[in-house]
Parts: structure tokens; C-alpha cells; sequence
């Protein structure tokens, strides 16, 4: 749950959505990660998301050791800018923004396969060799980024950018 490349307001969608499922909410940990929201921004080459990955493995070990050792994860005052991206920006954003239409294969596409299989809400099937997208995109960026050949674009913005996969 991430807004950008900030925490946004997680914490308190993270605390809805605990409460809705019975859960306790234990807090919510900021760890910066490399962009790969390819539909609006430009994703990191190589070379700086391993800087980026590197520069989280200190906050990644504390929130292990916190959960491990049972202790709830520290609040964090929320920025004007962080409750505006993670609510009104948000209340636009998704109804009208968080959809499929955009997808498309290029002639690049060699049918493997593999945005059916990386997508985690089976969303995206092949017909006629090509990939087809249905309604339930969640923008995870999965499918573009992971497409060995570069073969699918998000309407023009895409074009030509570095997708970016963690090298791990």
C-alpha cells in the first residue's frame, strides 16, 4: 500500500481493513521500494533500484525484528501531502485511472504466456496467441514489467521506458 514513493496514509487503510476482516492492526512500516507504477512514472533503471533495495534492508530487518519480538510497529504522523495522495487523490484516482483499457500487446509479443501467469488476479488471458484483459486490474504493473520481451505498453507512457522487476 504504497502512494508513489511514499507511505502515503496506509496506516489508516491498513487499520480499515484489519478491522473489517476481525484482524489486529499492529501499525504499518514505511520501506521504500523501487517504483514500478510504469503507468504514471518512470521506473528505475537496474542499477539505481539495487541502491534502492540496498537502502531498505536496514528499516527490513527492524520491521522483522518487531514482528518477530511481537511489538507494534511505531506510528508516524501522516504529511498534509500523504493524506491528500492517499484520499482524494485516491477517490478519484481509482474509479476512474485503475483499469485495464490501456493494456495493449505490440507486434514485440511472442505468446509466451507469462502476463497470464504473473497476474495476480488472473485478469489477463491469451486469445488468439495475444494477451486480452479483463476487469479486475489493480495496476499492479506485474504483466508490463515482467514481459521478457517488452511487448506490452500502458497507452503511450510506456513507450520506450525501462520496466523494472526486482534483480533478486
Amino acid at each position: 500500500m504504497t502512494c508513489g514513493e511514499n507511505i502515503g496514509n496506509a496506516g489508516k487503510y491498513l487499520k480499515k481493513f484489519c478491522d473489517k476482516k476481525g484482524m489486529n492492526y499492529r501499525g504499518c512500516f514505511e520501506i521504500v521500494m523501487p517504483e514500478n507504477y510504469i503507468a504514471l512514472f518512470k521506473t528505475p533503471d537496474q542499477n539505481t533500484g539495487i541502491k534502492i533495495i540496498e537502502k531498505a534492508q536496514k528499516p527490513l530487518r527492524q520491521a522483522a525484528r518487531m514482528i518477530k519480538e511481537g511489538k507494534p510497529f511505531p506510528s508516524s504522523p501522516v504529511s498534509v501531502t500523504g493524506r491528500l495522495c492517499s484520499g482524494i487523490v485516491n477517490d478519484f484516482f481509482y474509479p476512474f485511472m485503475v483499469h485495464a483499457k490501456k493494456f495493449y500487446a505490440t507486434d514485440a509479443c511472442i505468446s509466451c504466456g507469462k502476463c497470464v501467469k504473473v497476474c495476480p488476479m488472473k485478469n489477463v488471458r491469451l486469445e488468439n496467441q495475444r494477451p486480452v484483459w479483463g476487469s479486475r486490474c489493480t495496476h499492479c504493473m506485474a504483466c508490463i514489467c515482467r514481459c521478457p520481451k517488452e511487448a506490452i505498453e500502458y497507452g503511450k507512457h510506456s513507450r520506450g521506458l525501462p520496466r523494472y522487476t526486482c534483480p533478486k
